[in-house]
């Protein structure tokens, strides 16, 4: 799965946590943290379930960071690097 593959569907599942957001949106890499209201500690954490199941990986606590949540792109360096 290439890193375009990984943004994709990650686009998919932040339009579908925070379906007042579009697809087009996201593509744009905006930050996430501080920026978008609806990125709370609830969003992360349903986020992280999402890349779990779909990516079939585990991220360990020390991978959740603000630093590595900061946008889509950092979302996607994340699922590339545990894959």
């Amino acid at each position: 799965m290439t890193q375009r593959d990984i943004k994709q569907q990650l686009i998919e599942i932040l339009s579908g946590l925070m379906p007042s957001y579009n697809q087009q949106y996201w593509q744009s890499n905006p930050e996430l943290i501080g920026v978008v209201p609806e990125f709370d500690s609830m969003t992360i954490v349903n986020l992280i379930g999402e890349l779990e199941d779909q990516f079939d990986l585990t991220l360990d606590d020390d991978d959740v960071t603000a630093e590595n949540f900061e946008s889509v792109d950092t979302i996607v360096a994340l699922v590339s690097s545990e894959r």
